[in-house]
């Protein structure tokens, strides 16, 4: 079974939406024309559309009533629900006029800004939230996008600071969204000369990170890429870990980067600002799962949409796909992720065993043996090997083979191929 998602962001309503000088109308037209010709032939069971932030473009009320109609024609044109719209803030969204009026607020973002350590901001960040006077103080710049956002269930406040919205594939396994808030601190000091050539840093606080769950393949949408997180280098490995397919916006450029860990899809902007670089973009986004070996492979498709040059129609973005191919496609291992990244590390284990041995003796154990013959092979011939028994993955291209020898042993227990893996590697010394 495979379910699909719609997948824009950076669609920037401003007041003049819907008026007859309304310049983004046909654009708009042309995605809801490409939803409809294309997508809904395309696509298996859609559950939603998921929107990466800057839904308005100043926070106010009639730019959200005008996101509100062309998403519910855009899920008419689904034939699914209205309601599902699975949406988050972007700096947008931020009310910054309320801000700069507002000397407790602005003070309270500065305080918030002006932590030293990731802690320290979780720390003031939940002393204002918990304030019994003011709770509410730092969600107030975005009521409007809160309005918007509670007919889907994706508003956020001081009892739920992230929402989340979770999905069944196959083989007993869920795939979870997390709406993330990169916009706590976002106000008009992002404008500052100062931040033009380096751009103000969000707090995105550790809280916002999920926990590991069994069964669970987790997915994050969040307005602002790492790159624009202030502590990114203390957060981002266990996002990393944690986190298998992370969805951002904010930078108007599409981008998909793939690793042994995640995939992360910068969105395109849908409706950006106009000018040399103005190239709208949204794409559709497909997961299903797998079962090899007794793992689950969890699958992604991206389908890239862009703008043609005489901005007539969406169409196939072929310099974001595989080669031959309409989209990107991914897939990661889960359950072999877990086990790297929460079992007791097996491999280290495993190289001291061929360290000790350096005198030709083997260890006992029939899985010992085979480690220490495995490494007494050339780079070919354990190729061979492990492409005769199907224990070669994608995903050791480029890493050496002592680094992912727990997972190659993993595979001949599965495959109850032990010993036949014993008896070729003899073979071939």
């Amino acid at each position: 079974m495979e379910i699909s998602f719609i997948h824009l962001s950076d669609i920037h309503f401003r007041k003049t939406s819907g008026s007859s000088v309304d310049i983004d109308a046909d654009l708009r037209n042309a995605i809801l024309t490409d939803v409809k010709i294309n997508a809904k032939p395309t696509l298996d069971n859609v559950k939603g559309v998921l929107v990466g932030g800057d839904i308005a473009f100043a926070g106010q009320k009639s730019e959200y009533d005008f996101a509100r109609a062309f998403l519910k024609e855009m899920t008419e044109q689904l034939e699914i629900d209205e309601k599902s719209i699975y949406c988050v803030p972007g700096n947008h969204d931020v009310d910054q006029t309320l801000i700069k009026n507002s000397s407790t607020i602005f003070n309270a973002q500065n305080e918030i800004e002006e932590a030293e350590t990731i802690d320290t901001a979780d720390y003031i960040f939940g002393k204002y939230i918990t304030d019994q006077a003011l709770p509410g103080l730092l969600y107030m710049p975005i009521k409007e996008y809160n309005d918007f956002a509670v007919s889907y269930g994706c508003n956020i406040n001081p009892d739920r600071i992230v929402w989340t919205e979770e999905f069944m594939l196959d083989n007993n396994l869920k795939l979870k969204l997390q709406g993330m808030n990169s916009c706590i601190i976002s106000s008009h000091k992002d404008h500052e000369e100062k931040y033009e050539q380096d751009a103000r840093k969000m707090i995105v606080g550790q809280k916002q990170i999920p926990s590991y769950e069994d069964n669970v393949v987790w997915g994050l949408i969040c307005h602002h890429p790492t790159m624009f997180w202030k502590f990114e280098g203390e957060i981002l490995p266990k996002l990393d870990k944690r986190v298998d397919i992370q969805l951002y916006g904010h930078m108007h450029q599409q981008a998909i980067d793939a690793s042994s860990e995640r995939l992360v899809i910068n969105a395109g902007a849908a409706q950006p600002v106009r000018g040399a670089d103005w190239l709208p973009r949204y794409n559709w986004i497909t997961f299903s799962c797998d079962c090899v070996n007794g793992d689950r492979i969890v699958r992604v498709k991206a389908y890239p949409r862009v703008l043609s040059k005489d901005r007539d129609r969406f169409l196939c973005d072929y310099e974001s796909c595989n080669e031959g191919k309409s989209f990107f496609e991914y897939e990661l291992n889960v359950d072999e992720k877990r086990r790297r990244n929460l079992q007791d590390n097996s491999e280290s284990k495993n190289v001291r065993v061929i360290e000790e041995n350096n005198n030709g003796a083997m260890r006992q154990g029939l899985e010992k043996e085979i480690v220490y013959s495995f490494f007494e092979l050339s780079y070919v011939k354990q190729n061979e090997v492990l492409s005769e028994l199907k224990l070669l993955r994608s995903e050791y291209a480029g890493k050496r083979y002592i680094e992912v020898i727990g997972s190659i042993l993993q595979d001949a227990r599965a495959n109850n191929c032990l010993e036949q893996m014993k008896s070729l590697i003899i073979e071939k010394l």
